[in-house]
Parts: structure tokens; C-alpha cells; sequence
């Protein structure tokens, strides 16, 4: 993701997740207890995102310190923990995500995707060899064409809202697997390869800190709510 855009991109993440949830609330598919739980979660991410700031403006992500005591991108995990501790806990929480699933609209959820063809920044500077590492390569090249294919899908869903269940749910699901599986699965050759610590440096490390955590539990929403729906592929 290019470096100059990702605080625009943080931003824009948010915006996008407040007014989902606003959207619910005003068509009353959440309660309104149920949307403070929501919110609760927003602004814990808030939180996140600017202590992770704080972090990135100080170098401490980068911190040979840290690099040797937490030797992993557990930078990405934060996000999704808080959601999976909310989720576990909290009965509102699990309904809310019932009624985010239900009342927004499927083509918002993939469009939303398109916002991956930002790692096209990323990309050029790996092949102008701005970047050392080949991280951009083998995780950004397939995260800027699920970009591009958002737009395509997100298209087609317009001309069909009711249909692409199992597509969505495939297409979704893969959305999320081309970032896990490359990133975590082969986080020991990453750890070591020279060049890598530019992830942890800002603004870049606000990508795995906050962005893609939310695109990713925006393509689990999605495929909750392809499943939810009783629409044919």
C-alpha cells in the first residue's frame, strides 16, 4: 500500500465503518444497545490506531528491542483479537453483527474491497527497488487484483443484488485467505528476510495494524451475510 496514502486509507476505513453501523441503527435492524456495543468496538480500534501511531512516530515498532522480544507482525493480530474477545463476551455485540450483516447492502461490502488497489504503491516501489523485501510482491500483487475484482464483482452484483450467494461467500473468503495465508504462514522467512522491517515503519505499519484487519472482518461480514441470505449463486 503506498506509504503517502495510508493515513487517507485509515480514515477512510473508519468512515466507512461508522456509517454501516449508522445505516443499521437508522433502518432498525440493530437495537440501540446493540449499536453502543458496536461503537464501543469503533473506539477501540480508535484507540488502537493511535497508540500504534504513537509507536510508529517514535520507531518503537521497529525497535530492535521489540523485534527480538515479539519477533512477529503481531501488530495485525490487535484488531482482530478485540473483535474476537467482543464477540465471545458480549451477547449485544454478536447480535449487532447480526443486524451490520443484515442491513447492509452486499454491494457496499465489495466495493469497500476496492480500496486493496492501493497496494499498487507498494508494488511500483518493490520493483523500482525502493523496497528490498519481496513481501509487496507475493502479498501485494494478488491484494491489488482482489482490488480490481472488487469493482468487477461489486458491478455485476448491481445488475443482480439478489443473486452471488456462494459466489460472494468464495469470493470473500479468498479475499481474506490471499493476506493470512501468504503473511502468517510464512511469517519465519519473512522475519528474516532482509528489507522486511519496512512493515514496521510509519506510516506503513498502520496497514497491518488497523486497515487490513477491518477489510478482513469486512469480508467475514460479508460472507456472514451471503450466508445469512437465502439467495441462489
Amino acid at each position: 500500500m503506498n506509504l503517502s496514502i495510508v493515513p487517507s486509507y485509515v480514515l477512510l476505513v473508519f468512515a466507512f465503518c461508522i456509517f454501516i453501523i449508522y445505516w443499521a441503527r437508522r433502518n432498525r435492524a440493530m437495537s440501540q444497545v446493540e449499536t453502543r456495543s458496536v461503537y464501543f468496538f469503533v473506539a477501540g480500534l480508535f484507540g488502537w490506531t493511535v497508540v500504534a501511531t504513537i509507536f510508529g512516530l517514535r520507531g518503537i515498532h521497529s525497535s530492535p528491542e521489540l523485534l527480538e522480544r515479539i519477533p512477529f507482525l503481531w501488530q495485525a493480530f490487535v484488531a482482530i483479537a478485540m473483535w474476537m474477545v467482543m464477540y465471545a463476551f458480549s451477547n449485544n455485540f454478536r447480535g449487532a453483527m447480526n443486524g451490520l450483516a443484515d442491513a447492509t447492502p452486499a454491494t457496499w461490502l465489495v466495493f469497500v474491497q476496492a480500496l486493496r488497489i492501493g497496494a499498487l504503491g507498494s508494488i511500483v516501489k518493490a520493483v523500482r527497488g525502493e523496497i528490498t523485501s519481496s513481501f509487496p510482491l507475493w502479498v501485494g500483487i494478488p491484494d491489488f487484483l482482489f482490488g480490481v475484482s472488487a469493482i468487477i464483482v461489486g458491478c455485476l452484483l448491481l445488475r443482480n443484488p439478489g443473486g452471488y450467494r456462494k459466489t460472494l461467500v468464495a469470493w470473500s473468503t479468498a479475499g481474506a485467505s490471499i493476506i493470512l495465508l501468504p503473511t502468517f504462514g510464512l511469517m519465519p522467512y519473512w522475519m528474516n528476510e532482509p528489507g522486511f522491517t519496512f512493515i514496521f515503519e510509519f506510516p506503513m505499519v498502520m496497514s497491518p495494524s488497523i486497515i487490513v484487519p477491518i477489510l478482513i472482518l469486512l469480508n467475514f461480514l460479508l460472507v456472514w451475510k451471503a450466508m445469512r441470505q437465502g439467495s441462489t449463486a
